[in-house]
């Protein structure tokens, strides 16, 4: 049941995601709108999703996760009936700030589902379900957009998400046995930024920025510079979606196998070629045959960083540990679609290649700088 909640909320999401460039160019707003938007909806998520770490183990009832989905889906239709700058960009706040309030609780879950020794497989098979959402969104949102207009799709997107929303609900939450609750906010989050933590986690920031390129503009630039269609987009946005959850999901045991530490330059090397590989690109089947190649490069990395992250904090702090590292991936999902957009704009297309793979490359050294972090199991997997 967690599984299948987390891909029909995830489902939900892509679907409205994957066409907010194509909403953005309906309504005649420019493509650094659109970035600066996607910017806001990130920043959302950094602000909240700490909040929502600390909170993880308390929110793990059946009123509190009903009230909080009941709002998300009121943000949903919020976003729906938007037809300006600014109340897109509001709703997308609100739907960054809110929409993932059961995040860490359902990735805490994931992590320790399969006992001690597996967080890269834990890891794996939790991206592996939420990526299935995440591919359906993406490869439908297109179609339903260019057939039925962006309102319609809007009520799909409310659809998904109430069912996913009922499948968590109806869990035996009684039954699950959760970390006890512990007091303190600012104590929590002091405990857990410790310095090994915070260079794992600073590995997010170059892979979520690496993730914009494909995940928020390869609807402009396959059509711009590939000659490739909407509906082609959201094809090729979905089987990146489908190789990044393979490739997570298969390597969570390398990743166990190897250590998070030795493991996470490997990924940065896939995500590197495949970034270039796009910059060299003649023709739309080599875009797609790189886009590929970077998005198993990201599935690799979304094993292995986490439980690099992980692996120095104790059990009642991972609560938090996990929301405070979602606000490192929220910040390079923050940066990647403002400098993006913003580059794309200033030095044109074939310029936003160049600079994610000089990020992504700086992510790849760092990594190897941190080899030795997390060559031991996470204190949760060995207690």
């Amino acid at each position: 049941m967690v599984y299948a909640s987390t891909a029909l909320s995830w489902a939900s999401y892509a679907l409205l995601v994957v066409v907010l460039p194509f909403r953005f160019q309906s309504l005649t707003l420019s493509v650094v709108q659109y970035g600066v938007a996607v910017g806001i909806l990130a920043f959302g998520m950094l602000l909240t999703e700490g909040v929502w770490g600390v909170l993880a183990f308390r929110i793990g009832n059946v009123r509190t996760i009903l009230s909080l989905g009941i709002v998300v889906s009121l943000i949903y239709a919020a976003i729906g009936v938007s037809d300006s700058f600014l109340t897109l960009a509001v709703s997308l706040g609100l739907l960054g700030a809110l929409g993932i309030f059961q995040v860490p609780l359902v990735r805490w879950m994931a992590l320790t589902a399969l006992g001690p020794g597996t967080g890269g497989r834990g890891t794996g098979i939790f991206g592996l379900f939420s990526g299935i959402g995440l591919v359906v969104g993406t490869a439908v949102g297109p179609l339903l957009f260019v057939e039925f207009g962006f309102s319609v799709l809007t009520l799909f997107v409310i659809a998904f998400y109430l069912v996913g929303l009922a499948m968590i609900v109806l869990l035996p939450w009684q039954q699950v046995t959760l970390p006890p609750r512990q007091s303190g906010f600012f104590r929590h989050v002091r405990e857990v930024v410790t310095r090994p933590f915070i260079l794992a986690a600073s590995l997010a920031v170059f892979a979520f920025f690496g993730r914009a390129l494909v995940w928020n503009f390869l609807q402009y630039y396959s059509v711009s510079l590939f000659r490739g269609t909407p509906s082609e987009a959201g094809y090729v946005i979905g089987a990146a979606q489908g190789a990044s959850l393979v490739s997570g999901a298969l390597l969570g045991t390398v990743v166990d196998r190897w250590g998070a530490g030795r493991s996470t330059p490997f990924g940065f090397v896939l995500v590197v070629l495949g970034t270039f590989g796009t910059l060299f690109s003649s023709s739309y089947q080599e875009m797609v045959g790189a886009t590929m190649v970077f998005a198993t490069g990201l599935g690799w990395l979304s094993a292995s960083i986490l439980p690099l992250a992980l692996g120095p904090v104790p059990i009642q702090l991972q609560g938090t540990a996990l929301g405070v590292f979602g606000s490192f991936e929220d910040f390079g999902l923050l940066l990647g679609p403002v400098l993006i957009s913003a580059i794309d704009t200033v030095y044109g297309t074939d310029s936003i290649f160049l600079v994610v793979g000089v990020v992504t490359l700086a992510g790849l050294l760092f990594s190897l700088m941190m080899g030795r972090i997390g060559q031991s199991p996470p204190p949760l997997l060995a207690q």
